[in-house]
């Protein structure tokens, strides 16, 4: 079976490119069922961010996680707009 791979973009309000990340650095300790790779990268108040699943079904779930709902309850508000997905799909 082939992985489920996702690359987004989210520009944040001004200013609060390191509260977002300071959120976001949390992800890699929450138990998260079928994540494999989950890696951002931030420029002043753009971040990108790469994630890879077992499966989208592993991805849809994780967003079930009270923690992980906790975190994107507070990231949300520091959000300019919608998170732009740059790429979802299967790995090659």
């Amino acid at each position: 079976m082939k992985n489920w791979v996702g690359v987004f973009k989210m520009k944040l309000t001004e200013g609060n490119g390191p509260k977002v990340a300071a959120l976001l650095a949390q992800v890699e300790d929450l138990k998260m069922p079928g994540c494999i790779k989950y890696n951002m990268a931030i420029d002043g108040d753009t971040i990108c961010g790469y994630e890879e699943w077992e499966s989208s079904e592993a991805h849809k779930a994780s967003m079930q996680i009270p923690e992980v709902m906790a975190l994107v309850s507070q990231a949300f508000p520091l959000i300019d707009g919608k998170p732009e997905m740059l790429f979802e799909g299967e790995s090659i």
